[in-house]
């Protein structure tokens, strides 16, 4: 199984990879979710070739899972900035 990160900043992460047995999968983990997802990994995004998507809990539902990655990914981020204001 290869696995490497491709993006990573002060909250989130996500990895992509090739498993033998799901083959290419993308995972979002978001730590100001650990205490909310079953494992207390942050896992709030899920997919596989193999079995699609398992776990979303990112709020976007579209059919190519890079799209839910870019727009999470630009939520969050907008999210820092506007916290960063009010402060």
């Amino acid at each position: 199984m290869s696995r490497k990160t491709i993006y990573q900043d002060s909250r989130l992460t996500v990895v992509s990879g090739d498993d033998h047995a799901v083959g290419k999968f993308l995972q979002i983990f978001d730590k100001e979710m650990e205490n909310e997802t079953p494992e207390g990994e942050g896992l709030v995004f899920d997919w596989s070739e193999k079995f699609g998507i398992e776990r979303n809990f990112t709020g976007y539902i579209y059919d190519e899972p890079q799209k839910v990655i870019d727009s999470y990914i630009n939520e969050c981020k907008e999210d820092i900035r506007h916290n960063i204001n009010l402060n």
